[in-house]
């Protein structure tokens, strides 16, 4: 800061002092009090004559209620006093008429002003004041006072302004100077500049802040000196290329700063490179030169960050891999600035390299490792295909004769009338009955073990099941006087569940049938609980308890497990395989459920089965079980003479299924054949047909095929000793209608003819 500037604003701020404050100040001065101080006494007269009207509005009420006229005439008199007060008029209401009026003419020698007040005794109104005074006491006093305010303010303003440019050159604008001079100083970088101390106060706290400013200032110069040093140093060994390229709006690329590892990996300077930028990309395999210009074109359009992958030349020729990083960022002219670095990867190339050649290797023992896999996985699936067909086929052995012994044990049973030979027969009843519960047990086991075993959702009540249970022990437990007692949860009275209601009975009877089997007296207790209601589905616990044996706790852990009793005398005495339990803790986890036994010698057993069941979604309403017994009634009442067509081509099966049909009533021809089944079907003469699977000339699935091609809809029934769920899926889709397994219950085969009977 010059002199001749500080002068300058010297002048300007005592001119400007001059000019805006003494002149301002008179003319405002008068103008405040030419306009103000009329308005100031204005309001002060409105509050005297409000302050008077107060006096007597508070005064007068006692008075003018008890038209005390003198003791009245005093207050005005003394209100009256006061210069400028010109008239005061009271009225009374009561009397309409002015109680006191006090004048004073004289007075009135400028602006009146008038004030009214209405006077109140509680909240009755009683009577009304009227004050008018005059402004001509005050006007002379606001005269007087204009002219001792021009003339006290002029002067003192003069005065006082001499005296603030005084001190303002002394006080201000000489250690201004002095300060301008320190911190030009400082904006040139001589940081060793002193500056005079002394004062206390906001200059002098100024000077201060400046000598510390120039104290941080030189602190911060000399860490930046030293940081940059650092950086500099940290850049020269870092492993790789830092570098800052720019590229400028031309398009020309230059780098501000590259570390002098640039000239390993390029055989360039940085200071060449500072330059132009060119000779670098010279530099890059001339195959990845435009990838690399490209790449970077890209990341200062989108100023995304660059990274590039590209080859260069070293000295012997050989190839080195490179990998660049770099952020982008725009500047204000136009050109793009990238901060980066460039690292050698040549050896993570070719350990890329040999871990492809590895992968590749790895491919080739993993193809070959499946092919000898896929051919183990051939060689099983054929194995598991014959295992199954064996299955399927000793089922049909099995079951063939079985439903011969059963069957015509059924007939002899029914038309014998000698005591001693219905005891032999049940004996050889129970026997068969005994064989095919084994058989089934081996052949549902067989199935969970090959994984075929499927559920099948539907709806279903389990009133039902369990009256379909209980029928089934009722003959057993009577024999041995047992008592069965049933205990359902009130709720699932009339819910209908989604689930496999055959394989829940499958469990539930064989629970119930140990219990029968077990317990010589007392009690067999069926039990259905729901534990959670889930909102739409139910968990359930159905437990089994009886009166029997009881188990050992160290043989409860073994009952569950494949081919094993809790004793081995058990099965001595009381026969079995040990694969009931078994199944039915398969059965149990197939469903999502879980099987279990509480129990003590001597004290009985508790089994349980807990698992959950979905709610029905729209159930229908729940019909009351039919029996078995009134099916087989109504099958001979309702359809007696009925022409069914049985296809059998075994004679003792030929036999029972004709005489079990014949005590319903029905009439019974015989197909030997498939070929003879369908040739009968076309005359159109029988309401329904009964076909054996495995025929000779023609299976039943072909020649069912066969007169459905033809366009007769009549119900097939199929007739198999085939157990698994795959046989009786081929049946539906040949198109039968319905599956009847054998060895055939008469009860179970009455109730099936009459459900499709009925519906034709």
């Amino acid at each position: 800061m010059s002199r001749k500037a500080s002068s300058s604003l010297f002048i300007a701020i005592a001119t400007g002092a001059v000019l805006g404050l003494l002149l301002p100040a008179l003319i405002l001065g008068g103008l405040w009090t030419g306009l103000r101080e009329p308005q100031v006494a204005q309001e002060a007269l409105e509050r005297d004559l409000e302050a008077k009207l107060d006096v007597l509005a508070s005064s007068l009420p006692e008075l003018l209620w008890n038209l005390d006229q003198v003791a009245a005439r005093e207050v005005v008199a003394a209100v009256m006093k006061s210069p400028e007060v010109v008239r005061i008029s009271v009225a009374d209401s009561s009397q309409g008429q002015p109680f006191i009026d006090m004048r004073a003419a004289e007075r009135s020698r400028g602006h009146s002003l008038t004030g009214e007040r209405e006077v109140f005794r509680g909240n009755v109104r009683i009577g009304h004041i009227r004050i008018e005074i005059d402004d001509h006491l005050s006007a002379s006093a606001l005269s007087r006072q204009r002219w001792l305010f021009g003339a006290t303010v002029g002067l003192q303003l003069a005065i006082s302004l001499a005296f603030v440019l005084l001190l303002l050159n002394s006080r201000v604008m000489t250690p201004l100077r002095r300060l301008g001079g320190f911190a030009n100083d400082l904006a040139q970088g001589r940081f060793s500049a002193e500056l005079q101390a002394g004062r206390n106060d906001e200059i002098g706290l100024l000077g201060q802040h400046l000598g510390d400013m120039r104290n941080a200032l030189q602190q911060q110069f000399n860490a930046q000196q030293a940081l940059i040093e650092r950086l500099r140093g940290m850049a020269e060994t870092v492993p790789g290329v830092v570098f800052q390229l720019r590229r400028h709006a031309d398009g020309r690329y230059q780098f501000g700063y590259v570390s002098e590892a640039v000239r390993e990996y390029f055989h360039l300077s940085a200071a060449e490179l500072a330059e132009d930028a060119t000779q670098w990309f010279q530099q890059v395999h001339r195959d990845d030169r435009s990838t690399v210009m490209n790449s970077l074109q890209a990341s200062a359009e989108q100023l995304a960050p660059w990274q590039q992958e590209f080859r260069t030349h070293n000295l012997d020729g050989s190839e080195r891999w490179l990998f660049g990083n770099a952020i982008a960022r725009a500047e204000g002219d136009g050109t793009v600035l990238w901060h980066g670095f460039l690292t050698d990867i040549s050896r993570q190339r070719r350990d890329a390299q040999e871990l492809e050649e590895h992968r590749n290797h790895l491919e080739e023992l993993v193809e070959a490792r499946t092919r000898q896999l896929a051919a183990a996985t051939e060689a099983a699936e054929a194995a598991n295909l014959a295992k199954s067909a064996f299955l399927a086929n000793m089922s049909h052995e099995i079951r063939t004769p079985m439903n011969a012994i059963i069957g015509l044990t059924y007939l002899v049973r029914r038309d014998s009338r000698e005591a001693e030979q219905q005891v032999r027969l049940k004996k050889v009843a129970d026997a068969a009955e005994h064989l095919l519960s084994i058989i089934n047990n081996v052949l549902d086991f067989s199935k969970i073990e090959a994984g075929k075993f499927e559920l099948e959702i539907a709806e279903f009540a389990l009133p039902q099941v369990l009256d379909s249970v209980t029928s089934m022990l009722a003959q057993r437990a009577t024999e041995k006087q047992l008592e069965v007692k049933v205990a359902l949860d009130p709720h699932l009275q009339d819910q209908l569940l989604l689930g496999d209601a055959q394989r829940i009975s499958e469990v539930l009877l064989n629970f119930a049938g140990n219990a029968v089997k077990f317990t010589d007296a007392g009690f067999v207790g069926i039990a259905v609980k729901i534990e959670r209601d889930l909102g739409t589905a139910l968990q359930l616990l159905i437990e089994v308890e009886d009166s029997g044996i009881g188990i050992a706790e160290e043989a409860q852990g073994r009952l569950f497990q494949d081919f094993e009793q809790a004793d081995s005398s058990t099965t001595r005495r009381y026969g079995g395989t040990g694969l009931g339990l078994a199944i039915c803790r398969r059965l149990a986890e197939l469903m999502g459920g879980e099987v279990g036994v509480d129990s003590q010698p001597g004290q009985g057993s508790r089994f349980w089965f807990r698992l959950t069941l979905d709610k029905a979604v729209n159930p229908a309403p729940l019909l009351a079980p039919l029996s078995r017994s009134l099916a087989a009634q109504e099958l001979a009442s309702k359809f007696a003479g009925t022409r069914i067509l049985l296809a059998e081509d075994n004679l003792v099966n030929q036999e029972v299924a004709v005489a079990l049909l014949g005590s319903a009533g029905l009439s019974v021809d015989v197909a030997e054949d498939g070929a003879q089944a369908v040739a009968m079907a076309a005359t159109g003469a029988y309401a329904l047909v009964l076909m054996d699977v495995q025929m000779p000339q023609m299976d039943g699935l072909d020649a069912t095929r066969a007169i459905r091609a033809s366009g007769n809809p009549m119900p097939i029934l199929a007739m198999t000793a085939n157990a698994f769920d795959e046989e009786r899926q081929r049946c539906l889709d040949a198109g039968m209608n319905d599956h009847v397994a054998k060895p055939v219950v008469a009860e179970q085969l009455f109730a099936t003819l009459k459900l499709w009977l009925s519906r034709r």
